[in-house]
């Protein structure tokens, strides 16, 4: 039993520590085409100036992929990317695994992509001074789904995430020595 307890401890301080590994809040589906991404912040409860960690699992279709980066410039390919809008966060960063450079004969080139299952991890920056309330913040999915035949158009998916902003908690007095 001790020891299950000291192995709880252990999980949740890594997870205190790198809020990336922390899912406590809301997830929230993205799906289009063949293409889904679970997208879910550390907390769902925060108040400003916080650093939330952000994952992302992806799934893609059999027989599909999607863009990584470095892609050839002037191809009209898109790259995946998870853009977070700036009405509440402050800073972003996303963290996508390395592609899986695939041939391609037709075109005689080998480009980056994702298939099957994969994740991402990262995190956000809440905005420093922010009302208490209830919120979402919002986001864009970006990719681009191709097979060994076709490619289909870029998409662009609009996502919200809930998020309740708690009151900053009151600064501790100074002593006064």
């Amino acid at each position: 039993m001790a020891l299950a307890i000291t192995a709880l401890q252990s999980v949740v301080a890594i997870a205190g520590a790198n809020p990336t590994l922390a899912t406590g809040g809301t997830p929230v589906v993205v799906k289009a085409g063949g293409v889904r991404a679970e997208i879910v912040l550390s907390a769902s409860r925060s108040s400003g100036g916080r650093k939330l960690g952000v994952a992302v699992d992806f799934d893609v279709a059999p027989g599909w992929h999607i863009y990584g980066e470095p892609l050839p410039e002037g191809e009209g390919l898109t790259p995946t990317a998870i853009k977070f809008d700036g009405d509440l966060i402050s800073e972003q960063k996303l963290d996508l695994p390395k592609p899986t450079p695939l041939r391609f004969e037709a075109l005689n080139e080998t480009l980056p992509v994702y298939q099957g299952s994969f994740k991402a991890a990262g995190s956000v920056m809440l905005k420093q001074k922010l009302t208490a309330g209830d919120y979402t913040i919002a986001g864009t999915l970006n990719f681009q789904e191709c097979n060994d035949a076709i490619c289909k158009m870029p998409q662009s998916v609009r996502f919200q995430i809930p998020i309740r902003i708690e009151p900053m908690a009151p600064a501790a007095p100074k002593n006064k020595t």
